[in-house]
């Protein structure tokens, strides 16, 4: 099981981001934030890495954006290391398991609410008798009735847009 807050050698460091050692010492020349022991912190130093590497921010390391369709060989490069960081900050958040599977949570969103759908009518085939028995009403008519009415409170909920279902705190 993988540590919730890593620091690594820079070649550790190197080897998650896609980089050289060198390039990584260059980096921390440049502030990419280290450890008093020499170690980088993996969380701030993919930060820094973001912040930093940004090739839409002040045209470091290459030209300033001119309209000219093809971007320097600096800028490609920049480009490169943004994606190798973002990368690297996504297998480190999977690591630190900060990141969930889209398909898994919408198949066990979809199973509960089935599961209640599914509780819901039951309610109504086991109330509906004891209500009649209750009110002397005939017991066809107050489960017809029961069950309509839950199923167009069933539809009103499946047609409320999940946006509206969040605690409003």
């Amino acid at each position: 099981m993988p540590k919730l807050d890593r620091a690594e050698t820079k070649t550790e460091f190197a080897a998650r981001v896609g980089l050289t050692k060198g390039r990584i010492s260059q980096l921390v020349a440049d502030g990419l934030p280290v450890r008093a022991d020499g170690m980088i912190d993996v969380g701030a130093g993919l930060a820094w890495m973001e912040r930093n590497l940004d090739p839409s921010r002040r045209g470091k390391g290459g030209t300033v954006s001119t309209g000219a369709s093809t971007p320097s060989v600096a800028e490609v490069r920049r480009m490169l290391m943004l994606v190798q960081v973002q990368r690297a900050r996504l297998a480190y958040d999977k690591e630190r398991a900060s990141l969930i599977d889209a398909g898994a949570a919408t198949a066990t969103i979809f199973a509960r609410a089935r599961a209640e759908r599914d509780a819901h009518m039951a309610w109504v085939q086991r109330a509906a008798p004891l209500i009649a028995a209750e009110t002397g009403a005939d017991p066809q008519a107050t489960f017809a009735v029961l069950d309509r009415l839950m199923r167009e409170h069933l539809e009103h909920l499946a047609d409320t847009p999940l946006g509206e279902l969040r605690d409003a705190g």
